[in-house]
Order: structure tokens, then sequence, then C-alpha cells
């Protein structure tokens, strides 16, 4: 999996869990940084990855299963994460939000206010 022509550009090194409820994968951008990948919509209609930077301490942590992979996107390197949507197969804008605004059931939509994944 490789996010291109958003402006976050990042490429998958590895999977941590995929299954029929999610997936959890690892990646890195151009600068090396590693960055968590989860799935928050598997509808092949909808698509919605929230990416986030986070530590190598706390990847090891997520992949040991000692850490909750929402709770590593929510308190991520940066405290930021980034949202990415494809919607019917093109890719939208997108967009980061707070850390603190992120959940399974609570990612939004800020420009149309619709969750984006239930």
């Amino acid at each position: 999996m490789t996010f291109l022509g958003y402006e976050l550009e990042l490429s998958e090194v590895g999977v941590i869990s995929d299954d029929d409820d999610h997936s959890i994968r690892y990646g890195t951008d151009d600068d090396g940084c590693q960055w968590l990948i989860v799935e928050a919509d598997a509808d092949p209609d909808h698509l919605v990855w929230v990416c986030a930077p986070v530590t190598s301490r706390m990847l090891a942590e997520v992949e040991s299963g000692r850490a909750a992979p929402w709770d590593a996107l929510r308190h991520s390197a940066t405290g930021m994460a980034e949202v990415v949507v494809i919607d019917h197969g093109r890719a939208m804008p997108d967009h980061c939000v707070c850390g603190a605004e992120l959940g399974p059931d609570r990612v939004v939509d800020p420009g149309g206010g619709r969750s984006l994944a239930a």
C-alpha cells in the first residue's frame, strides 16, 4: 500500500494485523519516519485510513498487543494524525486531525461533518 497523490506520502513496510474487522499496518514517509496506519472504514466504496507518526517503542507495543492501535494514534509523536479517504475509487483531500478527536467510532470528516467510520 502506498498513499501517493496525497499530501501525505507513505510506503507500507509491514502488516501487524489484517483480518475481516480491520487492518493495521506500518510504513515510512520520505524522511524515514515511522507511521502507524489503521483502517477505520473497510467499505470498498469509502475506504478510510488513519495514519500517525509513532516512535519505534510505540510501534513495538502495538505489534506485541500491549498497546491498542487507537491509543497509539491518539498519542502520536506529534499529537496529530492524517485521515486518508478513498471515496468510490477517488482520492479525497487528506486532512489532519487532533489525536483527541480519534477513535474507531468517531473519525469525523471536518469538511462534511459526517462520520467517516462507524
